[in-house]
Formats: C-alpha cells, structure tokens, sequence
C-alpha cells in the first residue's frame, strides 16, 4: 500500500520559478506538509506566488530537498499530523483540569499537549502533535510556526454547515482520512481513521451516518485533500445529496504548467494562516 501511495506522487510535478533567487528568502514563506509517507515544500513570495513547490518521500530526500531545507527561511510554518485529539464542550472546559484531559491523550506529557479554545465549535480542542515528526522539523527549523489539519478544515467548513440537515466532512492526508459532522448545526463528532484507497471511506463514511442517526445519505458531503479526480474520491457522491470539494480561500498564483491539483490539495496549508 505504501509503494501505491508513494505512486500517487509519481506523476506530480516538482517545479521551482525562474524568479526564484536566494536575496528574497526574507520575503519568502515557506510551507511544510509532513508525514511519514511524502512532504511537500510550497515557497511563496509576498504576492503569493509559487516560487517552488516540491514533493518527495518523506524518508528519502533527494538532493534538492535538502538543500531547500538547508536554506534560512524566516518565515516557515509546517503542517503535521496529530497522534491524539479530543473535544470538551467549552463550557465545562476548566483549565484546572487540563491533567485529567491529559488521560485521554497518547501522550501522558502534559508539555506536549496543545489547547485551542475554538469558539464556532463551541469547544475546546485539547490535542498532540506527532512526536517523532515534531521532534524532527523542530530540529531543522527551530523558530517555526506548527498547526494541524483540522484548525483549518474546521474553519474552512463553516460556510458549508446547514442551519437543518446532516453534513459530514471527509479530509484526506496520504493514508489517513479525518471525518467529522454536523447535525442542525452544532458539532458532533472528529475522528481520524486509516483509509488507504476508496472503499475504506466508504466505509468510515456509512459509519459515521449511522453514529449521528443517518442512514446512507447526508445532506451535504465535503472533501479535501484530494480532488475529485483522485481514485479515493470514487463514489463519494453516493454519500450526499450535495458533494463540495473545498478550495483554498487565500489567493495563490502559479504558472499554467503547474497542475492546479497540485495547489487545490494543499487548503490546509496554505490557509493556515487564516486561523492564527
């Protein structure tokens, strides 16, 4: 399965922009997403225009990887999976008790835990990042900015939630798939599952229907991380009555040559920034 997805980034093209020079590393950004399987490298310039986008297997950096890493950007924000979350109720939510949260983390090391108080929600999201992917981009880039998927994909779905009705979200990272919902509009669930191709969504999707009192079909499916293209987003549309696939809100430009897939798969990275 690993080698399928390593295949996936086979027909991927890595480009880097004629433009690209070392004097504006000041004005670049640098974008990290990391996993154990494929990173991807995005650097903007201060029109948000893609001056490199490069992705390689995460335990195999070829020799223009390294030296993009090896380069002092002073603006870098990396995007890494979490090995734990869970959501209290803000309401009950008390700092006083963040060591009993801790109970329900991987991790009982209450300095690695994170809490975002997420106020659309309603709750507060108490969560890990990965210790050994942590670990190691915290070595490369010791100034850098973290974040997680779903501090986007929760912002990012907000204009998607119906005020009656059933949505439930599918957002896909290499072999993993977050899936979360909403039913009449307040917030019930987000879990992270193993999902390798096509019919483990499926799978984890008719699950999650049922766990929130829908069977077979929600009133609006959501995607990201993939496109609609891609051989996991296969039958999706069986599952809504409507299927969005969610965009990028932050304008981002890139040359015709560069298949706006490519860009389209990266919203939760290159929104980032509109949740700090």
């Amino acid at each position: 399965m690993r080698r399928f997805l390593l295949g996936l980034y086979d027909k991927y093209m890595n480009y880097t922009s004629k433009n690209f020079q070392l004097h504006y590393l000041p004005s670049y950004k640098l974008l990290v997403k990391t996993d154990f399987i494929n990173d991807t490298l995005l650097v903007l310039n201060a029109a948000n225009e893609v001056e490199v986008l490069y992705s390689y297997p995460a335990d195999m950096p070829d020799g223009e990887a390294v030296k993009l890493l090896g380069l002092p950007f002073q603006q870098v924000y990396i995007n890494l999976p979490v090995q734990s979350l869970i959501f209290v109720p803000t309401e009950v939510f008390e700092e006083a008790d963040k060591k009993h949260y801790q109970d329900f983390l991987l991790d009982d090391k209450s300095e690695r835990t994170n809490f975002l108080s997420i106020a659309a929600l309603e709750a507060t999201a108490c969560y890990q990042y990965d210790l050994l992917l942590h670990n190691r981009w915290r070595k490369i880039f010791p100034e850098a900015k973290f974040g997680t998927d779903f501090q986007t994909v929760l912002s990012q779905v907000q204009s998607f939630i119906p005020a009656a009705g059933t949505l439930v979200g599918v957002h896909v990272r290499d072999c993993q798939a977050d899936i979360y919902a909403f039913v009449d509009n307040q917030f019930q669930m987000y879990s992270t599952f193993e999902a390798n191709v096509a019919g483990d969504l499926h799978y984890f999707i008719l699950n999650t229907l049922k766990q929130v009192g829908t069977e077979g079909v929600a009133d609006r499916l959501i995607v990201s991380g993939i496109t609609k293209d891609d051989v996991r987003a296969t039958g999706l549309v069986a599952y809504g009555k409507e299927l969005h696939f969610m965009e990028t809100r932050t304008a981002v430009r890139y040359p015709s040559a560069l298949p706006s897939s490519q860009i389209e798969v990266l919203n939760t990275l290159i929104d980032a920034h509109l949740c700090e």
